[in-house]
């Protein structure tokens, strides 16, 4: 029987929702076919794991979706799940990403770079678009750090409360319309997923993600959409070279998609929307972690 280990937590802002993974895969695996242990990367000890063993990657950030875990892992010939050092970096680095999507033609909000001590002029006109902006750290996840800016009188505290996080900071036109999902299992699109936050917080945070109720995941009618998505979901991930299982998140302003970013490590409880896209696509949870196990391991 393969030994899983559910490697979670570290000291990303995300240990949280990393350890919600972590318990909710452990709770599901399918004890017929695997062992299941549970490991908090601060307690991990390589030279103690069992090299016929597979790493199911459940760590959120920093550690986990930045390939710092992966690089260690693949010098020591030990099988993980999902995206290798490199795929990890590309998607991490939001600035990198885009100018890959960029570079492969894969449409992304327009935006600029920006640091604590590097003034923005205000005059630039990116800052005139009608719609506002963005601020995130250039390295993050789960939407930390993230403020939505209508004017440039409230740039400088957008960029302060970023720069907590990563010393570059990026700077995004926003797109108001619509926001969607599309999971990538195995080089195929699932069934993608429009996203209607939370009214009162204005866009998909850290809060309308993991606290808010009234935050909506709903199917998308139109199919023209709906295959649209799909193709550049699948191009995008294959652009960063990402493997195995990934999600890829867009948004609309009405007539333009644009591409966010791609996570390499999904949020992974039962409601996440990961699983969430797998169950309309006529995958239950138990399967998926075994489909990621499975595939995972003939990837290597």
């Amino acid at each position: 029987m393969k030994e899983v280990i559910i490697l979670y937590g570290g000291n990303s802002d995300e240990y949280k929702i990393s350890e919600l993974t972590a318990n909710s895969i452990y709770e599901h695996i399918d004890r017929e076919k695997f062992s299941a242990v549970l490991i908090d990367l601060n307690d991990f000890k390589i030279d103690k794991i069992d090299r016929n063993s597979i790493i199911f990657i459940a760590i959120h950030g920093a550690g986990g979706e930045d390939g710092e875990i992966q690089k260690i892992l693949t010098e020591e010939e030990i099988a993980f799940t999902g995206s290798d050092q490199k795929s990890c970096k590309n998607c991490w680095n939001k600035i990198r990403s885009k100018k890959i999507l960029l570079d492969n033609q894969l449409p992304t909000p327009e935006y600029i770079v920006a640091g604590k001590d590097k003034k923005i002029k205000a005059d630039n006109i990116f800052l005139n678009h009608k719609d506002g902006f963005f601020v995130k750290p250039n390295c993050n996840g789960s939407s930390l750090g993230i403020s939505k800016v209508r004017n440039k009188e409230s740039l400088q505290d957008a960029i302060n409360i970023a720069s907590n996080f990563s010393e570059e900071i990026l700077i995004e036109r926003a797109y108001n319309h619509s926001e969607y999902t599309v999971s990538i299992l195995n080089g195929k699109a699932l069934e993608p997923l429009k996203i209607l936050p939370d009214p009162d917080r204005g866009f998909y945070d850290y809060e309308a993600k993991y606290k808010s109720e009234e935050t909506k995941k709903i199917d998308i009618d139109d199919q023209d959409l709906k295959e649209e998505l799909k193709d550049i979901a699948v191009k995008a991930f294959s652009s960063h070279g990402c493997r195995v299982w990934g999600r890829v998140d867009f948004v609309s302003d009405g007539n333009n998609l644009g591409i966010l970013e791609i996570n390499t490590v999904p949020g992974f409880t039962e409601k996440s929307l990961f699983p969430l896209s797998a169950k309309k696509s006529g995958i239950n949870y138990q399967e998926l972690i075994t489909i990621i196990i499975e595939g995972s391991i003939k990837d290597r």
